[in-house]
């Protein structure tokens, strides 16, 4: 066969398995993912579905991931996802489409929009810049709740460049495809994606199902004679929607003939008039399709593929209490607006709407809204009201019932809305949008519930408990709790850099009369507590009263688990809680319960101690002089980074010296999570529970450091949300044996029929970690002759640090020149003059090297193993 056919056969065979995975993601993205469950498609599986082999199918797999295709989950097994459908799901861009497992995976793309750390980190970027709650998706109700992943996906899809990505919008009937691909327009309005003249054409293909020529002649036009009947030429619904949006509303209508017609316009932005054979028109439309059927199987797979983001909307039994009322009164306020006319509604009526069986979801609700406030117009236009007046009397059976539905959701209902405290609520329609004001009589605020520090206390305490922790260690993880909290509050009011505008932020949070209070009692007990003294401090403790007061107005009372215990061991904060308290008391002209003292001296002494959160620090501690040092440097030059930091302990240094240096290096690299400590010997494991004991950081320990370990625990301890515990297990789970004593026969057993030093074993151990493409044993064994062959030429013994140096760099060198993405390298020239010798030799052993590989290492990237060599021998002298 020639090479030109196999050729052709890979490249179909590739195809066929890229479309299968496509098809796999695509399915899985409009079932949802579930955190807990491992998804992804490994190589036998999707090589079965299209009949090619496990191996074979890798090799395309791992073709598709350097051509950026595909995403890759390491684990057993390696599993693989389309990207471009994932990047758009999640409203992300990804640039690295390696992730170490599955936990990695999702923390990633579930952390990528709200941590920057994670973008940095993980080199994967939210698609949408535009935050805030002022623009048209933003305003969708439920766009911070029920509807906030899929709001964050519409953004990427008008967001990504050049010009967005098609969408397909899937869920029931009405449960409102229309408004949201509405609200995606207006928003690429509102960002410039689009011109303000930019058109929003709204097709129905359901209208001309029946008549798949029409629906044609509609989309493209039609010339002279291209059917009969076309006496003239007739431009189509495509050519007006040239450079803005077609929104395509039950696209599973659309003819097949009608979806392929579509292929070059997505693929190339051209198309066809319906009668014409040769010319083409060009046309860039961004598509958006809506469909209440499942895709997968009324829409053709091939059109499918095209579409990169699909967007599943919620049902109304979907959505959380809080927004169902919530679009309750937007449809009130709306029919009022649009009669001129006040409309009066009773809490009953409310209740009812809020409850009431509405089996074809939004559109219903609404619909129902309409009916209701028609027959009132009718009853204000007969009688002559001053206003509509919208009665139980009213409403349809099926919307009273309603009200018999309670059972299972009254505590919600109390949780949620305060309608006890009003019998009606009043929608004013000479008053455009003011259905804003009316949550803060009819809901309890989000910020008011979710800074709840009694919750926060009593759960954990809860959970603890049944844990079998003793009530010091629970006392100790709930002020860890409550610092996190705190910190967490604390960058959301930084977000805004001056105290006046952050005032202004809180004022829309907080009861002015609490806030108020709350100022005027730290401030008249300033002299006692100046630590606390600052506006974040003011803010987050106001929040922590309202909440109070919103429980004792609902009659809930909690006790404090253990507040003799607060009391004792905390007696500094414990008596400032108290004043705090009592001047609140005669302030706000309620009764505060005295277990709100444990509560408040928590709250206190985690402000008294909290930091601000970081990573964890990594410290290496080794006896011999440079030789912890020397870890530390390996493997902060190898990630990039410096962070890894170490203390030396020669021989002639004492313990107790030792000991004051490993405290005062804790002191300087906790952050707030601790720092985890690798030591050379058992002994020293001692030196993390005394410095605990006396700085209070948390540490763990773990014996028996190496390169690989340091390596290994540096790269972890940047990674955000990483834990001081979780980071102690990965570390340790490196190597079987890594954190555990290891006797020869174990060794022996583990080295067996390899030739390899256990220090190797772990070397290659932490590259198959790191390595994308190559198969981590032959990297090392090809680079490890490969080294001491240049060794040899140079006249140079083999060192485990210069091992590492040299098969970390060079294995990822071979990665990037496979993936064609080399280093470049400035003043080479200089490089090859200085040490002329050395890069032949480099260059002479390379071409070997790269033979293995199937790739030629090119001069910039020998550059930069040159200097390894250089400093090596210069370290040497």
């Amino acid at each position: 066969m020639s090479k030109s056919s196999n050729k052709k056969q890979a490249l179909s065979r590739k195809a066929k398995i890229y479309n299968e995975l496509q098809s796999l993601t695509r399915a899985l993205c409009l079932k949802g993912f579930n955190s807990d469950k491992e998804i992804g498609f490994n190589a036998e599986y999707i090589g079965n579905k299209v009949g090619v082999s496990r191996n074979n199918t890798s090799k395309e797999l791992n073709r598709l991931l350097r051509e950026g295709k595909v995403l890759k989950i390491r684990g057993r097994p390696v599993l693989y996802l389309d990207k471009q459908l994932i990047e758009g799901y999640f409203a992300i861009s990804i640039k690295n489409p390696t992730f170490s497992d599955f936990k990695d995976f999702m923390q990633t793309v579930n952390n990528c929009s709200d941590e920057s750390d994670t973008n940095s980190k993980k080199d994967v970027y939210p698609v949408s810049s535009v935050k805030g709650s002022t623009g048209a998706l933003d305003s969708l109700v439920g766009a911070d709740g029920s509807l906030k992943a899929q709001v964050e996906q519409a953004k990427a899809a008008i967001l990504y460049p050049p010009f967005g990505l098609h969408t397909l919008i899937s869920g029931p009937t009405g449960v409102g495809k229309t408004t949201f691909a509405e609200a995606m327009y207006r928003f690429a309005l509102e960002t410039g994606r689009l011109p303000q003249d930019a058109p929003f054409i709204v097709f129905n293909c359901a209208d001309y199902a029946e008549n798949p020529q029409l629906i044609l002649s509609h989309l493209f036009g039609h010339i002279k004679g291209a059917f009969t009947g076309a006496g003239r030429t007739k431009e189509g619904l495509v050519s007006h929607a040239n450079g803005g949006i077609l929104f395509l509303d039950e696209a599973h209508r659309l003819p097949p003939e009608g979806q392929e017609m579509l292929f070059l316009l997505m693929d190339k932005g051209i198309y066809r008039m319906m009668g014409e054979a040769a010319n083409t028109r060009k046309a860039r439309v961004l598509i958006i399709a809506a469909t209440s059927e499942a895709p997968e199987s009324v829409m053709l797979d091939t059109f499918l593929r095209r579409i990169p983001v699909l967007i599943k909307l919620p049902t109304l039994n979907e959505r959380s209490l809080r927004e169902r009322m919530n679009l309750i009164c937007q449809f009130f306020q709306e029919e009022s607006e649009r009669v001129k006319v006040s409309i009066k509604v009773s809490k009953e009526v409310l209740k009812a709407f809020l409850l009431y069986d509405c089996p074809n979801n939004i559109g219903q609700l609404k619909s129902d809204i309409q009916l209701i406030c028609a027959k009132a117009f009718l009853d204000y236009i007969t009688y002559k009201d001053e206003l509509m007046e919208i009665r139980l009397s009213q409403l349809s059976h099926q919307v009273r019932e309603g009200l018999f539905k309670t059972e299972g959701k009254r505590k919600e209902i109390i949780q949620i809305f305060s309608l006890l405290e009003t019998d009606s609520i009043l929608f004013d329609g000479k008053n455009p949008g003011g259905a804003g004001g009316l949550f803060n009589r009819i809901l309890v605020d989000d910020y008011k519930m979710a800074v709840d520090f009694y919750d926060l206390i009593e759960k954990s305490w809860k959970r603890y408990s049944k844990a079998g922790l003793s009530g010091k260690q629970i006392r100790e993880k709930i002020d860890k709790n409550i610092k996190n909290y705190f910190q967490n509050f604390s960058v959301r009011l930084n977000s805004t850099s001056n105290v006046p505008a952050n005032r202004l932020i809180i004022s829309n949070i907080i009861d002015q009369s609490i806030l108020q209070k709350v100022e005027d009692t730290l401030s008249e007990l300033s002299a006692d507590f100046d630590f606390l003294f600052n506006r974040k401090i003011v803010y987050s403790l106001a929040l922590h009263i309202e909440t109070l007061i919103e429980r004792l107005k609902r009659g809930t009372v909690i006790s404090h688990p253990d507040r003799k215990s607060i009391k004792k061991e905390h007696p500094e904060e414990y008596q400032l809680a108290l004043k705090i308290m009592h001047s609140l008391e005669n302030k706000l002209l309620i009764p505060i319960p005295e277990d709100e003292a444990a509560f408040l001296a928590m709250f206190l002494y985690a402000v008294r101690t909290g930091k601000d959160s970081g990573n964890i620090g990594v410290l290496v501690i080794a006896h011999g002089p440079a030789v912890a040092s020397g870890m530390a440097h390996v493997a902060n030059k190898l990630l990039g980074v410096d962070h890894a930091h170490a203390v030396d302990m020669p021989l002639e240094l004492s313990v107790e010296d030792a000991l004051e240096k490993t405290i005062e290096e804790i002191k300087r690299l906790n952050t707030g999570k601790g720092v985890l400590m690798l030591v050379d010997m058992g002994s020293l494991k001692a030196f993390g529970e005394i410095a605990t004991e006396k700085t209070g950081i948390p540490t763990k320990v773990i014996e028996m450091v190496s390169t690989p370990m340091v390596i290994e625990a540096t790269r972890k301890a940047i990674v955000p949300g990483m834990d001081l515990e979780t980071l102690e297990e990965d570390v340790k789970n490196i190597s079987p044996f890594i954190g555990q004593s290891v006797d020869s026969e174990e060794l022996k057993i583990y080295s067996e029929g390899s030739g390899k030093r256990f220090f190797e074993r772990m070397l290659i151990d932490t590259l198959g970690k790191t390595l994308t493409f190559l198969n981590p044993e032959k990297a090392f064994d090809t680079l490890k002759y490969t080294l001491e062959r240049i060794l040899e030429d140079i006249g140079e013994d083999l060192n485990d640090d210069m091992l590492v140096k040299f098969t970390f760099h060079c294995s990822c060198m071979i990665e990037r020149v496979l993936v064609h993405e080399p280093l470049p390298y400035k003043n080479i020239e200089l490089v090859e003059m200085h040490n002329r010798i050395l890069f032949n030799i480099l260059k002479k052993h390379f071409t070997l090297a790269g033979e293995v590989f199937g790739v030629t290492i090119p001069d910039t990237e020998i550059a930069y193993v040159a200097k390894i060599f250089d400093t090596h021998l210069d370290t040497q002298l």
